[in-house]
């Protein structure tokens, strides 16, 4: 009898939730999972429904790549209702789910991930793999601390850093503008014991599968590597989103204030090399110096210098930005090491001034 096939879900349907689906779907048997879409909303089943009932992906070369077979669940009255996908709209039989959840991607944005993790939190535990599949840092701890605050009963963290480029046209429907690459790494447990230790090491599935879809692009590094790397994309972010994001303006804006993105990653630099995790790690320092920080900055506006970041778009739309877990982290992290950071203070403290989060600006002063 061969065995149950993986079940993983995925919350947080943009652009780049979307293109996990759609990679996950990808993973080659054995390995194929079978993946449930969570869905914040009911009318979500119905755009799904338009949408021919898939997940489609457009190649950079024009080829259209489509996958179904997703099960949806979507959040009513605080519970989750399994739906069948190919259901009418306005005509579907509702199943209330409750069981456990083996294997998570989050791609929601950082400021909405407390939130939308709580109405899951009952259906998560210490056998359960999160995969935070977003932009910026700082969210798993934000989730260890307001909903997993037990390292006993904490699910099984996995940070991942997506550097690809993914628009969403519309609501299941996306463009893989941009091959890049995915790296994944998981987060060491606090406290552990050897039975923590087990259940991690017999429980890697996302690391051992994702890797398996060329498209995804993914590798599995050690959860250092994988910080580093994090670390090294915050920091081009860090300039790139709030700068434009209070100019309105491309990438191409960046390149007429070289003073800024001096001292901006002057800052950076110093908070990273103070960083206890990093201390005694070898290359760190090189890595991280400013002269390396500002050629790997350079090289990436080059390439994007006619792309207008997530954080510009936000704004115009009033949405909220992520400018906490990007800017914000360092602001937290140099408090922690002791090592002042103005420049982040500010930025964080003028794009939360301009979303309307004046209250919360004030703790950036």
């Amino acid at each position: 009898m061969s065995p149950r096939p993986p079940r993983v879900h995925v919350l947080g349907l943009g652009s780049i939730g979307s293109f996990a689906a759609h990679s996950l779907a990808e993973i080659p048997s054995p390995l194929t999972p079978s993946v449930t879409l969570l869905l914040h909303r009911s009318s979500l089943v119905g755009q799904y429904i338009k949408n021919g009932s898939k997940i489609t992906l457009q190649t950079r070369d024009g080829e259209l790549v489509e996958h179904s077979n997703f099960d949806l669940e979507f959040l009513q009255d605080t519970k989750w209702h399994g739906v069948s996908p190919i259901s009418e709209p306005g005509n579907v039989a509702l199943t209330v789910r409750e069981d456990i959840i083996d294997h998570l991607v989050v791609s929601v944005k950082g400021a909405q991930t407390v939130a939308a993790l709580q109405p899951l939190k009952h259906r998560l535990d210490a056998s359960s793999h999160i995969l935070f599949l977003q932009n910026g840092s700082g969210m798993m701890e934000e989730v260890s601390e307001k909903i997993f605050p037990d390292p006993q009963t904490r699910p099984n963290y996995i940070t991942g850093v997506i550097s690809h480029g993914v628009t969403l046209n519309s609501p299941f429907n996306i463009t893989h503008t941009g091959f890049a690459a995915t790296s994944l790494g998981p987060v060491p447990r606090s406290n552990s014991t050897p039975s923590d230790s087990d259940r991690e090491a017999a429980s890697s599935y996302l690391l051992e599968a994702l890797p398996l879809v060329p498209r995804f692009n993914a590798t599995a590094y050690s959860f250092l590597d994988a910080l580093q790397m994090q670390l090294e994309k915050l920091s081009v972010n860090a300039f790139c989103n709030p700068l434009c994001a209070l100019n309105d303006a491309k990438n191409e804006f960046l390149f007429t204030i070289p003073e800024m993105r001096k001292a901006l990653l002057t800052e950076i630099s110093t908070v990273i090399q103070a960083l206890p995790e990093l201390q005694g790690l070898e290359g760190v320092s090189s890595r991280f110096a400013l002269e390396k920080l500002e050629t790997t900055v350079n090289a990436i506006l080059t390439k994007t210098a006619e792309t207008t970041c997530s954080m510009v778009v936000d704004l115009r739309q009033g949405r909220k930005t992520e400018i906490t877990f990007i800017n914000g982290y360092w602001c937290r992290r140099g408090r922690e090491v002791g090592i002042p950071t103005p420049l982040n203070d500010g930025l964080v403290r003028q794009v939360l001034e301009r979303q309307g989060d004046s209250e919360l600006a004030k703790e950036y002063l």
